[in-house]
């Protein structure tokens, strides 16, 4: 048995805000969404090997009824290594989207957080 990926399906309220987030603000890329244009029940982003999907919480509920009616954002946060995170920090630097100031780590890693448009926590991290 061998696991060979692990792509988060993350339930949000808005689709298409998460997804206007996640490629204007944070720089990822649109892979593929459902439907292809207007109002998407689910989407995919990804920047190189980072790869994150978002459905819209009611139709993931009717997938799974037994899950809460909000995300649990509290309780889930992403780590992210990237290369050249200093250009992200800089873009983000004094806005409401920084939970963290950039600092380094016990182990040696610059690493910084930011807030999501859902109130997800992304702590940004590259090694020194």
């Amino acid at each position: 048995m061998e696991y060979q990926s692990l792509s988060p399906n993350i339930g949000v309220r808005s689709v298409n805000e998460t997804v206007r987030f996640y490629t204007e603000v944070l720089g990822f890329g649109l892979i593929m969404s459902v439907p292809e244009t207007g109002d998407l029940a689910w989407a995919m982003v990804g920047s190189g090997g980072a790869v994150i999907m978002f459905q819209e919480i009611r139709n993931l509920q009717d997938e799974y009824p037994q899950l809460p009616g909000e995300p649990l954002n509290a309780a889930i946060t992403f780590y992210v290594k990237m290369k050249n995170m200093h250009v992200l920090y800089e873009k983000l630097k004094g806005t409401e989207y920084l939970a963290r100031e950039l600092h380094q780590t016990f182990y040696g890693a610059d690493e910084f957080a930011v807030f999501d448009n859902n109130g997800y926590i992304l702590t940004v991290t590259e090694d020194r």
